[in-house]
């Protein structure tokens, strides 16, 4: 980054290459989170709680619930944070 600054180049066109990596990462890993979750209510979440679904305990989660409402959810805040977290990050050490 200081290299490239010192040969002219603006602010966003040094930190943009590492914006977009961290983005890519959180990306990445909330959709592997997602296929967790999705595996995981798959295999063990479905057999756990079936006496109290048919008891009418509490309300059966969906994989339309998981992808419709949790997923969505976890893309914006995922990428969000890290989106934030590395431009405060970049911003900070650009300055030096």
């Amino acid at each position: 980054i200081g290299i490239m600054r010192l040969v002219g180049a603006t602010r966003w066109y040094t930190q943009l290459p590492f914006l977009v990596e961290a983005m890519l990462a959180a990306f990445i890993g909330v959709v592997l989170a997602i296929l967790g979750l999705i595996l995981v209510r798959a295999l063990f979440l479905e057999n756990a709680l079936d006496q109290f679904y048919q008891a009418n305990l509490i309300a059966k989660v969906d994989y339309a619930d998981v992808i419709f409402y949790c997923a969505p959810w976890m893309l914006f805040l995922g990428l969000a944070m890290s989106g934030i977290t590395s431009y405060v990050t970049l911003r900070l050490y650009v300055r030096r």
